[in-house]
């Protein structure tokens, strides 16, 4: 009878012993994703390394599927391996090629699956191999300055006065976020030349020592931050959103829109994308706007597609949150101990008496509420020139991907999907993009306006960043 019973007992938790079902990766439009499938809820911790940089995901008691394939090498990412530090924890390391820190893990569910989803930030461009340099001393000497005249482009001011940022060592435990930006460092000594005396050789060709820089190179080498746009595609997963007569998915067309922005978005010089989501999944409606607030966004666009009863409404429209929304979320942020314990508008709560919480947190809200106000009539604006608006002005509802307290945040109903006229313009790519175009449009009027300092808008608009204007940087 014991032995039965310690049998059943094995059965039992073999049966329920928890898996790695797969690990992909793979670059998207805004960096490199890893998706974790798991097939079930597993607790996880994340162990970021230096020197080599890498990324260290435990999946705790968890075993690993003899079907799990290593992914292949892609964007950031240099490698991947799998192992077991010790029996029941399933280990993944990422070997990175720059020291950039992950945004997530964030747990989402599938059809019944849960995926663990990290991401890198970047351009969605394969980071180069590059040929390492040599050992560098401690307090090294500065080489002695070249006798050739400095130059004086305002492309050659902004890299002098580049320094390499030092990355901050972030502890991450379960379900938290860490973020950070990528360091590079470049070292070199200045090469002089032996002129010789007799007989006076011809020069060689100059070395192109200066080559034409982007203003992308410009922003990157005088530490410009970038804007941050986070494009939420609504709908996805099991949530199909509106069906138009034809049969087209909401869910479908404001991910293609959602993409084609973010690829506008990363060929503008200052700015670039984050998707909440670049794949027809479900994300909780309250989860969309804490992935911006995590990827620090400096603006949330929600996009989706109207519908009707009467298949003769038509139009786009930009929603804001309503007054009574924001005031409503506000209490509830502050009565909530985990978000009181949040950074909100640059300050934390926790350590703030509940007036003086209140207080912070209201004037927060109140200039979020402003400067998304002001972003939707530009792009409400951008939306009008491309077609016809729904209404004049901007609109308000308590929507729920629209509170965050320190996220400037709009929702863009595209067109009506109901509409048979205006389904048939969504599903088609060309104008998709004059939809991404405009919202960009939008966006892109606002910043100009008023620009966050710091940024390459801010550098531009006080005249450091010379007379370019970025139409190098604009070409496909």
């Amino acid at each position: 009878m014991l032995g039965l019973m310690l049998l059943l007992a094995l059965c039992w938790n073999l049966a329920e012993a928890r898996e790695v079902k797969s690990v992909q990766l793979r670059d998207t439009a805004t960096g490199t994703r890893a998706e974790i499938a798991l097939d079930s809820r597993a607790e996880f911790r994340v162990i970021p390394l230096s020197n080599p940089d890498r990324l260290v995901l435990d999946v705790l008691d968890t075993g690993l599927s003899p079907k799990v394939r290593v992914p292949a090498s892609s964007g950031i990412v240099k490698a991947v391996r799998t192992g077991t530090p010790e029996p029941g924890i399933t280990r993944i390391v990422f070997d990175l090629a720059a020291p950039v820190a992950v945004i997530g893990p964030n747990l989402e569910w599938r059809e019944g699956q849960a995926v663990l989803v990290l991401q890198w930030p970047g351009d969605g461009k394969p980071v180069a191999t590059e040929t390492p340099a040599p050992p560098i001393a401690p307090n090294p000497a500065p080489p002695k300055p070249d006798p050739a005249p400095p130059s004086n482009s305002p492309a050659d001011i902004l890299a002098a006065k580049s320094t390499p940022d030092a990355m901050p060592t972030v502890k991450q435990g379960s379900g938290t976020v860490a973020t950070g930006v990528p360091t590079r460092v470049a070292t070199g000594e200045p090469v002089r030349t032996e002129i010789a005396k007799q007989p006076v050789a011809a020069p060689p060709a100059p070395a192109e020592a200066n080559p034409v820089q982007s203003t992308q190179d410009v922003a990157r080498n005088a530490k410009l931050r970038q804007l941050v746009i986070a494009i939420d595609a609504g709908h996805g997963g099991q949530d199909t959103g509106a069906i138009g007569a034809s049969g087209t998915r909401e869910k479908d067309i404001t991910l293609q829109v959602a993409r084609e922005l973010a690829k506008q978005v990363n060929a503008m010089p200052g700015m670039k994308a984050y998707l909440t989501r670049d794949a027809d999944f479900f994300i909780p409606l309250d989860q969309r706007y804490k992935k911006a607030r995590a990827a620090k966004a400096d603006v949330f666009v929600s996009i989706h597609a109207d519908a009707f009863t009467n298949p003769q409404a038509n139009g786009s429209s930009v929603f804001v949150l309503s007054q009574r929304g924001a005031s409503s979320q506000a209490a509830r942020w502050l009565a909530n101990q985990e978000n009181a314990a949040d950074l909100v508008g640059g300050v934390k709560l926790k350590d703030k008496s509940d007036t003086l919480a209140s207080v912070l947190l209201d004037l927060s809200q109140s200039a979020t509420q402003r400067a998304s106000e002001a972003i939707a009539k530009d792009v409400l604006g951008g939306l009008a020139r491309i077609g016809k608006t729904h209404k004049r002005d901007i609109e308000r509802a308590n929507f729920v991907v629209l509170r965050s307290p320190d996220v400037p945040s709009m929702l863009v109903e595209t067109a009506f999907i109901s509409n048979p006229d205006e389904e048939r313009r969504l599903k088609d790519p060309a104008y998709q993009r004059q939809l991404a175009r405009a919202v960009l449009d939008g966006i892109d009027r606002y910043f100009s306006r008023l620009p966050p300092p710091g940024t390459w808008y801010a550098a531009k608009r006080s005249g450091s960043l010379g007379s370019s204007d970025g139409s190098a940087d604009a070409a496909p």
